[in-house]
């Protein structure tokens, strides 16, 4: 019995295991075929393997094409500094677009070509930009108030308009609704005989651009020397610092003077005529060290020469002519209307109180009777300096004694009610403390 039952039992389960086995096979191949429904949507769907393959594919392709779109950007600026028109670019590449100064100011970009644009006044005034330069981020908007542009190292000049009187002057459109006249010419501001002994002829050059466009620029700053800037030194200091050293390196004692040999003695006047003349780098910006100690000749030298070391391409420098002087002083007293004869902006040694950075960033009080670093006074029609800081060099001629070189405007130590912005004296052209000039800058008249 218990063996039946056994086998019965065993029957029983075989019958069952049957019936299970194939109830499974049919929800597995259901199974199966869901399954593969999904691996081939996974596969080849929209969303799929082979899609998403695909997808990442074309990504890497078009990330390719983009890298080397930008290598060719690269590639592009590389060739613009090695043809020498590096630094002239604006952001992204692209140059100034604007027309009237308040959008060229806005874009911050330089312009490729020299551009006539327009000021903010009613009816507008013209200003004539030559190529590389920008409208600067201080710029007024207004001719009136000083229009200033900047080239690639930040060297800035305020446009002067203005046309021979032959060609009748250039009218100015000002922001209360007048008009006034500026012609380019010499003034006697505090009496001077300008047709006798002191005397200049009008540069051709001078003369063809300024009726060409209606104006010139003037450099907004006292010349600065870029080097003695960079060592936060004034310029005398700077200079004496090197007499120092090579006293030192050559077994010479400064601190008794009175021991020197004769040999010691030439030695140190031969090195202190080399430093003299060393030639630096000439800079127009604000919080330079005053090109001062300097030669009316090599002064000159530099001046002219700037152009070519800035690489301006369609603008000529000159040191400052006694037109170019005369006829920014006739534009600022459209502001200041005795700016020639009483100029109290500028430092003097009677000036108001006024605070300064010094040549090492330091906050000062003025006026202190002495030298202080550029653009650090009260500016006229965005311009520094014309009166007081240093007397600065023309290329006027003098015919009396001592001569035969002009200066203008007065230094740091006296006031500006005897020695005002117009004022003219005589020079030999040495080397001083209290003289240094001014650049201007000229648009070609064949752009």
């Amino acid at each position: 019995m218990e063996n039946g039952k056994t086998s019965l039992n065993i029957r029983k389960l075989k019958k069952q295991v049957k019936g299970i086995t194939l109830i499974a096979l049919v929800v597995t191949i259901i199974v199966l075929l869901i399954l593969a429904g999904v691996a081939i949507s996974l596969t080849i769907g929209q969303n799929g393997i082979f899609a998403r393959a695909q997808n990442a594919v074309n990504v890497y392709e078009q990330a390719a094409t983009n890298e080397q779109q930008e290598l060719g950007k690269v590639e592009d600026i590389m060739d613009e500094y090695l043809n020498g028109n590096g630094g002239n670019q604006g952001g992204g590449g692209e140059y100034n677009t604007g027309t009237t100064v308040e959008e060229a100011k806005g874009q911050n970009k330089p312009f490729e070509n020299d551009t006539t644009i327009t000021d903010s006044c009613t009816p507008a005034n013209s200003i004539r930009v030559p190529a590389g330069f920008k409208i600067a981020e201080d710029s007024a908007l207004t001719v009136e108030d000083g229009v200033v542009i900047e080239d690639k190292d930040g060297n800035q000049f305020v446009w002067i308009p203005a046309k021979t009187e032959a060609e009748g002057g250039a009218t100015i459109n000002l922001s209360s609704g007048d008009t006034t006249t500026i012609v380019y010419q010499r003034t006697a501001f505090t009496g001077e005989y300008i047709t006798i002994t002191y005397t200049e002829t009008m540069p051709s050059d001078e003369e063809a651009s300024v009726n060409a466009w209606g104006g010139y620029y003037i450099g907004r700053f006292e010349a600065g020397d870029k080097e003695a800037t960079d060592a936060t030194m004034m310029r005398e200091e700077y200079m004496m610092n090197q007499l120092m050293e090579f006293a030192k390196e050559n077994g010479i004692d400064l601190t008794n003077s009175d021991n020197l040999t004769e040999e010691q003695e030439q030695q140190l006047n031969e090195k202190a005529s080399e430093i003299e003349n060393e030639i630096h780098t000439i800079t127009i910006k604000k919080s330079q060290a005053p090109y001062n100690n300097i030669t009316f000749a090599n002064l000159k030298s530099l001046a002219e020469g700037m152009d070519t070391v800035q690489g301006y391409t369609t603008a000529t420098t000159k040191l400052v002519s006694s037109y170019a002087w005369d006829t920014a002083i006739n534009f600022i007293q459209i502001k200041n209307s005795d700016y020639g004869t009483t100029s109290p902006e500028g430092n003097y040694s009677n000036s108001d109180t006024f605070t300064y950075t010094d040549i090492a960033g330091d906050t000062q009080t003025g006026p202190t009777g002495e030298l202080i670093p550029t653009g650090q006074t009260t500016e006229v029609s965005n311009i520094y300096d014309m009166g007081g800081n240093l007397y600065e060099y023309t290329t006027e001629s003098y015919s009396g004694v001592p001569g035969p070189y002009v200066v203008r405007g007065g230094d740091y130590g006296l006031d500006y009610d005897h020695f005002p912005a117009g004022l003219r004296r005589s020079s030999v052209g040495y080397a001083d403390s209290v003289h240094g000039s001014r650049v201007t800058l000229y648009c070609s008249t064949e752009s």
